[in-house]
């Protein structure tokens, strides 16, 4: 069975098959895997083919791992078989089939079983061959791992069901546990198709510039280097620079900016964007999987192939469970002198709770989440959001507006008139995409100010730019930035006051070394701020914080408006994450929301980082949330959703525990027979499970607020 190398580093291995080959057999295949000296963890998700091997390299090597899939690919391919076999010791062979061929087996059988006058031993063959997974599950598991787990359990149950020829609580069995994988499997397309609606990919033909000649090709077909032609209502196809032409494109799938924003020759611009207005020229520098929205894409993916923690811990604690369902079956057949009490307990099994009740609900929310604009990349992220007590804003452009204006020019060089410092000013921000630039650029429209050339700029990322415009030397930056290069700012100490006494921030312009003027820029509080701090604090979030790399004074009038204690200025971006780690060390449990490439850092050392609409696209990269519409409310909605799917996993779970307990004591009573433990134990989780799908489907949004 073909299979490919989806990605590998140091420790990590990801694997791909054909969904249909590996969805039988993927338990099979983790235990083989775990049983190999070394290896850390298996993840497998059978509905899309992945296989993550987490290994010490050590210990093991990468190689070493993909020789032992090769040698179990090659035991496993053989043509599937409608019945048990046990050729010279080898392992089972399973039918490979989907959930939805599972289910119309299962119910097959069911009818075959209840209804149908089938001779028994026909009736027990169809029992055993289509419980076949289960029994190769079983025998991998005692033969790799030596030891009981739940299925064993499933196995054995099934087995002495059969042997006693109690074949409709059999085949009902079979049934609901084939209806489970068929809600999880829905749900899984569900959350899939969620996302796929939310990012969007670009057609598969796009059209390439060869010198003059224009050509249709597929979009595999296209290299690093390649020339793009996009038109208006086109999807962007590549990552790139702009090389001729102008448009209107809505970023709104990469960074939730609703607005279409203006691009020209030397702007980048993204996959999976939309051009609304106008033709572009794009060079094409990075293709597919290797484009921004690829990236967030497979981030998602390869987070959707963990299990969240919750999860893992139900598997095991069913896995220990088993010896004391055991020795629960055989006192409690003993005490009522009944073998179908026993079975009735044998068949109360809390592995349903693990494998159905919880990615039911998890996914359910990841769905909900997309559906309302808010892309999670993975069930973990949920989890570790339900859990979240600190929570820390960027202050630019997430708890304000991010749309700077310029409300003051003040110049220190009688050479220089306001127009001329635009003019310069302008120039050295060219190209760049953060609110400051955008607002001196805005300023430079509105003047109708040509914007010279500028060669040879350097950045300080948070500060300043270093570049030489017309012969000249221009610096444009925060005081520190200027303290670095070690420019005066006495003449514009009365004039930094004035700003900061106002809640504004002082842009300091040198050139040649020597201070030129100062521009003033003011922002403004979202409307939605007050109410979403309000909102965090109504669900008794611990820490509300404030991080902001401008100056004190201007963070405090922010931070007082909303009635924040805690809130940091002049922050690097290395400082934001550096704090980030140092709540982190207090035992909080932190979400970091920000918007730009100065809080990628912060993002990615947070328990949980959020990207807010709007944003830049390294943001949505690093961010483990990305929020492509509405304001600060949805950071509230993800915190509910969030919260909503743990409360759903834990009524499932105390579902299926008073259920099994009351299995129990009936049976030990003997009031309770295989079919009734059946429809009590696994039928109230599954269906519990269908609840929880269809409330997902029909639950409106909560207000921002209770």
């Amino acid at each position: 069975m073909r299979r490919t190398i989806a990605h590998s580093v140091r420790g990590r291995l990801r694997v791909r098959y054909p969904a249909h080959w590996l969805e039988p057999r993927c338990s099979a295949i983790e235990s083989e895997l775990k049983a190999l000296p070394g290896v850390r963890a298996v993840h497998g998700r059978a509905l899309t083919g992945s296989l993550r091997i987490d290994y010490d390299p050590y210990r093991l090597a990468a190689e070493a791992i993909v020789d032992r899939l090769d040698c179990m690919t090659a035991e496993l391919a053989a043509p599937p078989t409608s019945k048990l076999t046990h050729p010279k010791g080898r392992q089972l062979q399973t039918l490979p089939s989907a959930p939805v061929l599972k289910m119309i087996g299962a119910t097959s059988v069911l009818v075959t079983a209840c209804c149908l006058p089938v001779p028994p031993a026909i009736t027990a063959g169809l029992l055993l061959a289509s419980s076949a997974p289960a029994f190769f599950r079983a025998g991998v598991t005692l033969a790799a791992r030596r030891r009981l787990n739940g299925d064993v359990l499933e196995a054995s149950t099934l087995g002495l069901l059969v042997a006693r020829r109690n074949f409709t609580a059999a085949a009902l069995l079979t049934w609901v546990r084939a209806l489970g994988e068929l809600v999880v499997a829905r749900s899984i397309v569900r959350a899939r198709t969620s996302l796929s609606d939310v990012v969007g990919v670009p057609g598969r033909a796009v059209t390439r510039r060869s010198g003059d000649q224009r050509e249709s090709v597929e979009l595999g077909a296209l290299h690093a280097g390649d020339v793009v032609v996009v038109t208006t209502g086109q999807r962007i196809p590549v990552d790139g620079t702009i090389v001729r032409g102008e448009a209107m494109v809505n970023q709104q799938t990469m960074t939730g900016e609703a607005l279409p924003v203006d691009c020209l020759p030397g702007d980048r611009v993204f996959a999976a964007t939309t051009l609304e207005h106008g033709e572009i020229e794009i060079r094409a520098e990075q293709l597919g999987p290797h484009t921004a929205v690829g990236r967030i894409v497979r981030a998602i993916e390869d987070a959707a192939t963990e299990k969240p923690d919750i999860q893992l811990f139900a598997e095991r604690l069913a896995d220990r469970e088993v010896w004391r369902t055991l020795a629960l079956a055989g006192l409690g057949g003993a005490f009522s002198r009944s073998f179908d009490a026993a079975m009735a307990i044998l068949v109360a099994d809390y592995g349903t709770a693990a494998r159905v009740g919880i990615p039911t609900a998890i996914l359910t929310s990841l769905r909900r989440a997309a559906s309302e604009g808010i892309l999670v990349k993975g069930p973990r992220t949920l989890e570790r959001l339900a859990r979240v007590d600190t929570i820390v804003f960027d202050k630019t452009g997430t708890l304000t507006s991010g749309t700077l204006h310029v409300t003051r020019i003040v110049s220190y060089d009688k050479a220089l008139d306001e127009g001329a410092l635009v003019r310069l000013s302008a120039a050295a921000e060219h190209g760049f995409t953060h609110p400051v630039a955008r607002a001196v650029g805005r300023l430079a429209r509105e003047r109708r100010i040509v914007v010279p050339p500028v060669t040879g700029t350097e950045s300080s990322l948070g500060l300043g730019l270093d570049v030489r415009v017309e012969d000249r030397r221009v610096l444009i930056g925060s005081r520190r930035f200027m303290e670095q290069h070690r420019v005066g700012l006495e003449r514009a100490r009365s004039d930094e006051a004035a700003a900061h006494s106002v809640g504004a921030s002082p842009l300091f312009v040198a050139i040649d070394d020597r201070l030129a003027g100062m521009l003033e820029l003011q922002d403004q509080l979202r409307d939605d701020a007050p109410d979403a701090v309000h909102a965090l604090r109504a669900r008794k979030m611990r820490n509300v914080i404030m991080l902001s790399g401008d100056h004190p004074e201007p963070s405090r009038v922010i931070a007082d408006s909303l009635g924040l204690r805690h809130h940091y200025a002049e922050l690097l971006p290395e400082d934001k994450a550096r704090l980030v780690r140092e709540l982190k060390a207090e035992g909080r449990v932190v979400a970091m929301v920000g918007d730009g490439v100065n809080d990628a850092l912060g993002l990615q050392a947070a328990d949980v980082g959020m990207a807010v609409p709007g944003g830049a696209a390294v943001a949505a990269e690093a961010a483990d949330i990305v929020l492509l519409s509405g304001g600060l409310d949805r950071v509230v909605r993800a915190l509910d959703l969030a919260r909503e799917s743990i409360i759903a996993v834990r009524q499932t779970l105390g579902v299926a525990a008073r259920a099994n307990l009351g299995v129990v004591g009936l049976a030990s009573f003997g009031w309770a027979r295989p079919l009734t433990s059946i429809l009590l134990s696994h039928g109230t989780t599954v269906a519990a499970a269908v609840v929880t799908a269809a409330r997902g489907a029909a639950r409106p949004p909560s207000p921002l607020a209770e």
